[in-house]
């Protein structure tokens, strides 16, 4: 069961980004996740936000042998320099809704779960920054054996760019709209002390245009894509509280239209990595692996990008009532910047997540996004702090407070915008029956 404190939390995120994403994996997320009887199990511990409070969770409705659980969250915030630049810096108010309905089959042996919103933002000046978008995502788990698992997830949904995302358009009038349409399929097999996994993707993104104050096309054909990635992970448990894996993922990235003389930047690419999941006595656990990691562009326009993967998730439980956690990533994504042919991501972030009641939890995080664009002269570097917390009144009402500041700086011949911003918000989330 996922524990219901986190889409408490992740509700609270759709209300202060104001913008949702999809979520990319791949066959190494669950190294380390399992349940207590395997031998790859890490739940000697249990860190705050996955800690269950049943008196507290939402009640579904039961409508033969589904459960659906509608939810409403209002929010409203402040965002004091809305467009994300150095000057001027423009402020507003805004309302933010989300509707939402989940809709589960429970079962031991084959649970499926869809669910769909709407996410409503209003401003009270500058209604050219309104957005209205959606989502719908479904999965099934199904449990073909003892040892054998099958797990399918879809999602499609229309979305907004946010106006700090380096990669918006800054002559656009309004935030770029993009629909997400993606699929993957992860098969699992247990041999006694030797777990398999393999899991197909693909992911089909689609940009609309935008227009400047002339009324002229802000084009962004150019980064309509479909992408396709497989990963293949081999993981062995030395003992309930240790195991070592590999992992090897190769994707191709198809672009589907070039702007003028830039040619369209489809690329194919690997990662190679090994690692381990472990849990240290009843304070540590995490998993971390390192590597390679390589993208191969088809038209010489484009240089080629390589260099070392880092990837995990380290969490120490200070108190059984405060976790700490730490993650670093390193990988290379796409662009919005039409000369680029994607960048190299290097993020580190730390979270304290502290319950300070059963039913009020504060949480506090720190985040570093460095991006070395290829192909042009620019690098970025990105803070994220943030504080925010959960207060649940009863099983259907919660209230949260968000506070976000983002700052940006930009080097290079081709340097990029640099701004600070802090956004404010409060909101509430009424859940189930």
């Amino acid at each position: 069961m996922r524990p219901k404190l986190i889409v408490f939390a992740g509700m609270a995120n759709a209300l202060c980004a104001g913008v949702a994403h999809a979520q990319t994996s791949d066959a190494t997320d669950l190294a380390g996740r399992a349940s207590s009887a395997s031998a790859f199990g890490r739940d000697r511990n249990i860190s705050v936000m996955e800690r269950e409070h049943p008196e507290y969770e939402p009640v579904p409705m039961h409508l033969g042998i589904l459960e659906l659980t509608p939810s409403m969250a209002i929010g409203t915030g402040y965002d004091d320099n809305l467009f994300a630049v150095g000057a001027p810096r423009i402020d507003d108010a805004y309302l933010h809704v989300v509707p939402r309905l989940k809709i589960v089959r429970p079962s031991p042996n084959l649970k499926w779960t869809l669910s769909g919103q709407f996410d409503l933002t209003r401003y009270a000046n500058r209604t050219s920054e309104n957005q209205t978008n959606y989502r719908v995502d479904g999965s099934a788990h199904y449990v073909i054996s003892n040892a054998t698992t099958f797990d399918l997830s879809a999602l499609h949904g229309r979305f907004a760019q946010e106006r700090t995302d380096p990669d918006s358009p800054v002559l656009a009038t309004r935030p770029i709209r993009f629909t997400i349409t993606e699929g993957s399929g992860t098969l699992s097999q247990v041999f006694n002390r030797v777990r398999l996994r393999a899991q197909i993707s693909a992911e089909k993104r689609d940009y609309r245009d935008g227009t400047d104050p002339l009324g002229g096309v802000v084009d962004q054909d150019f980064r309509d894509r479909t992408t396709y990635t497989g990963t293949g992970t081999g993981e062995y448990a030395f003992s309930p509280s240790l195991s070592l894996f590999g992992a090897v993922s190769y994707n191709i990235r198809d672009y589907r239209t070039r702007v003028g003389p830039v040619p369209a930047r489809d690329s194919r690419g690997y990662e190679i990595a090994a690692g381990s999941s472990f849990e240290l006595g009843a304070k540590m656990r995490g998993s971390l692996r390192a590597g390679y990691l390589a993208q191969h562009y088809r038209d010489p326009f484009f240089q080629d990008i390589s260099g070392l993967l880092v990837r995990g998730e380290l969490e120490y439980f200070l108190t059984p009532l405060v976790t700490l956690t730490a993650n670093v990533d390193r990988s290379v994504n796409e662009t919005g910047i039409l000369d680029a042919a994607g960048y190299l991501a290097t993020t580190a972030s730390v979270r304290a997540d502290y319950e300070l009641l059963r039913n009020l939890i504060l949480s506090a995080s720190v985040e570093k996004e460095r991006r070395n664009y290829n192909n042009i002269d620019r690098d970025d570097d990105r803070w994220n702090y943030r504080a925010f917390g959960v207060y649940r009144l009863s099983p259907r009402v919660a209230l949260r407070a968000d506070v976000l500041r983002r700052t940006q700086d930009s080097a290079g011949l081709l340097a990029g915008r640099e701004f600070e911003k802090t956004r404010v918000s409060l909101g509430v989330t009424i859940s189930g029956l």
